[in-house]
C-alpha cells in the first residue's frame, strides 16, 4: 500500500515539473511567428503559377515559360473575353468595345513572309459572345481616326491566317490617323528591328481610358481611346523590357518622348504584365526605361 502511494507521489510530481518548464506563452508564441511568416512571404509581388509551370525563384527556367504564362492579368474586375487568335490572344471588353490588351511572341521568322494585306477587309468578330464593334460603328467615325490595329498587320505576314484575323475589329481601335501612320507605325517597325536582332520578344499593348468618361462613336458606343501602351520584353542575353505611353492624337515626336517604364504601365492600367518572371527579375527590368541599351 505505501509503495503505490509513494508510486502515485512520484507520477504526480513528474508531471507537475514537465508543466512548468513550459512557457505559459508558449502557444501565442508559435501563433504569431506563423502568421509573421506569411506575412513577409506575401509581401513580395508574386502570382500564382500552376505545378507545370517552372519556379519563379530560377533565372535558368526563363526559356522554359510558355507564352501564354506571360499573357497579361487584370489587377481589377473588367469586363473580359479572352480570344486566342493564330498571331495574338486579346482581351475584349464588352464596356469600351476595345481589348483591354493584345498580346504575342514576335519571333524573327514572324518580321516577314508572303502574306500581304491588300484587299484584306476589316471584319465583324463573329467569336464575340456580346455586344460588339459593327462595321456601321465605323462610318460614324470622327474626322481623323482611323483603323488603329493592336497586333498590326506587319507582323503577321508569315501566316495568311494570321494575316486576315489581324483585320479583325476586336483587333482595332480608333486611333488618331497621323498617330497610326507616324509614331506608333514607328514603334511597330522598331519592334520588329529587335525580333529580327534578339530572334523574339514578347508584346502587349492596348488603349487607355483615363476616366469612365470618354467620347464613343457608333450606334454601339465604341470607346474612343485617350492613349495607348505597349510594353516590350527581350529575354535573350540580359533581361529587359521597356513601357510606352501614347497619347491619342497626331503629335510628332522621338520615340524617348513615349519611353516609360512597365511598372507605370501597370499601374495606369490596372494590368500586370510578363509576371512569369521570378520576381527578382520582374521587379529589376520593369523599373526601368532605359531605351539605349535596346
Amino acid at each position: 500500500m505505501l509503495k503505490n502511494i509513494l508510486l502515485l507521489l512520484f507520477i504526480t510530481l513528474l508531471i507537475v515539473s514537465s508543466c512548468e518548464r513550459k512557457s505559459p506563452n508558449e502557444n501565442y508564441h508559435h501563433k504569431h511567428q506563423f502568421q509573421t511568416n506569411g506575412y513577409n512571404k506575401n509581401k513580395s509581388k508574386s502570382h500564382p503559377i500552376t505545378d507545370s509551370s517552372p519556379t519563379k525563384d530560377s533565372d535558368s527556367t526563363l526559356t522554359d515559360i510558355t507564352f501564354d504564362e506571360y499573357l497579361p492579368i487584370l489587377l481589377v474586375s473588367k469586363p473580359q473575353q479572352i480570344i486566342h487568335r493564330v498571331g495574338y490572344t486579346t482581351s475584349y471588353n464588352k464596356e469600351t468595345k476595345n481589348a483591354n490588351w493584345v498580346a504575342w511572341h514576335l519571333t524573327s521568322e514572324h518580321t516577314n513572309g508572303p502574306h500581304k494585306r491588300d484587299k484584306i477587309p476589316y471584319m465583324v468578330d463573329e467569336d464575340i459572345t456580346s455586344v460588339r464593334q459593327e462595321l456601321d460603328d465605323w462610318n460614324d467615325m470622327p474626322e481623323g481616326l482611323s483603323h488603329g490595329h493592336m497586333c498590326p498587320a506587319g507582323d503577321n505576314k508569315w501566316s495568311r491566317d494570321a494575316m486576315v484575323q489581324s483585320f479583325l475589329l476586336t483587333n482595332m481601335c480608333p486611333q488618331d490617323l497621323k498617330l497610326n501612320q507616324g509614331d506608333w507605325e514607328r514603334l511597330e517597325s522598331k519592334c520588329r528591328d529587335w525580333a529580327k536582332d534578339y530572334d523574339d520578344i514578347y508584346i502587349a499593348c492596348g488603349p487607355i481610358f483615363y476616366s469612365s468618361k470618354y467620347q464613343t462613336m457608333g450606334a454601339n458606343k465604341v470607346g474612343i481611346p485617350d492613349a495607348f501602351y505597349k510594353v516590350v520584353l527581350c529575354l535573350n542575353g540580359e533581361p529587359k523590357a521597356l513601357g510606352f505611353i501614347y497619347p491619342n492624337n497626331g503629335e510628332n515626336h522621338k520615340m524617348k518622348y513615349y519611353v516609360t517604364t512597365v511598372d507605370k504601365v501597370e499601374e495606369i492600367t490596372n494590368i500586370d504584365f510578363f509576371s512569369a518572371l521570378p520576381d527578382n527579375i520582374e521587379n529589376d527590368i520593369e523599373s526601368k526605361s532605359n531605351l539605349e541599351i535596346w
